[in-house]
């Protein structure tokens, strides 16, 4: 597919990297455990901000749009600091990270699917642009924070929900809708799909194995069959509703669970021993 796109408006991918580096700024304050100081916080920040723009621009073979300016940087470090100040309050208000965080994905798809359309890019590189711009800054910050890559697991639809959204904007610009009228579009599907998948707990079908006919491995014998403990069942790795963030976050806790039960027995322990050495002076005494 060959065509010329409206220049993308500087705003909207501004907009993107400042909503992409506050979410994942957000996200890393629900793990205070890992103490993250203020420059931990900018790199963060700047590097999931600016992260999925860098991978598109390298796949497109020009020179990276962050390169060119002080502006995107400067952004990605504010909205960093912000959202590392707002993540308390954010935190408190239900649902206001998750849909910050679906924001990020679907500005990112458009800005993604939208540049990768302007170079003149056929169909399935567009797709796979826009799917890896909005997917790569949860890569980057998953990695950063130590976490499981949440793109890989069942119950997320990150590269679903971009990979749905790179499609209705091929689709609405296939039909004469340019600019953002189709960077809207994409947008909002790609969020929609998103939370779709955290309000009603969808996802696509967990890896599986192709299981064979016990009369078939009887005729392959030992040497080319299979066995029952060759068999992974994928039902047993994850279930529709896991999440990385919630794997990581109840390991985290159960730790700070164990650590304060600790402090408690020890503050026991020498309490009593005190309470000892006063009663051995009095009986002394």
């Amino acid at each position: 597919m060959h065509g010329s796109l409206n220049a993308i408006p500087e705003w909207l991918d501004l907009g993107a990297i400042a909503v992409g580096a506050g979410a994942g700024t957000l996200v890393a304050g629900e793990f205070r455990s890992k103490r993250l100081d203020w420059l931990g916080i900018a790199i963060l920040g700047v590097a999931v901000g600016l992260g999925g723009g860098v991978i598109r621009d390298v796949l497109i073979g020009i020179r990276p749009a962050a390169m060119s300016t002080d502006t995107y940087l400067l952004t990605a470090l504010v909205a960093a600091i912000v959202g590392m100040l707002l993540q308390p309050a954010l935190a408190r208000a239900g649902m206001a990270i998750q849909i910050l965080d679906a924001a990020a994905l679907g500005f990112f798809c458009a800005v993604g699917t939208a540049k990768a359309v302007e170079f003149g890019l056929p169909l399935l590189p567009c797709l796979f642009i826009g799917t890896v711009t909005a997917a790569g800054g949860g890569v980057v910050r998953d990695l950063l924070l130590g976490m499981p890559v949440g793109v890989l697991y069942a119950g997320s639809f990150y590269a679903f929900a971009a990979l749905a959204g790179s499609g209705a904007f091929m689709i609405s610009y296939a039909f004469g809708l340019e600019g953002v009228g189709a960077m809207s579009v994409c947008a909002g599907v790609t969020a929609a799909v998103r939370m779709s998948s955290v309000w009603f707990g969808l996802s696509l079908p967990e890896q599986m194995s192709l299981r064979v006919p016990s009369r078939v491995r009887r005729r392959l014998g030992p040497r080319g069959g299979f066995s029952d403990a060759d068999i992974v069942d994928a039902s047993s790795l994850h279930t529709p509703r896991t999440k990385p963030i919630e794997v990581v976050r109840e390991r985290i806790e159960s730790e700070e669970r164990e650590r304060d039960a600790r402090d408690r027995r020890a503050t026991r322990g020498r309490r009593r021993m005190g309470d000892a050495r006063r009663e051995d002076g009095e009986t002394a005494g």
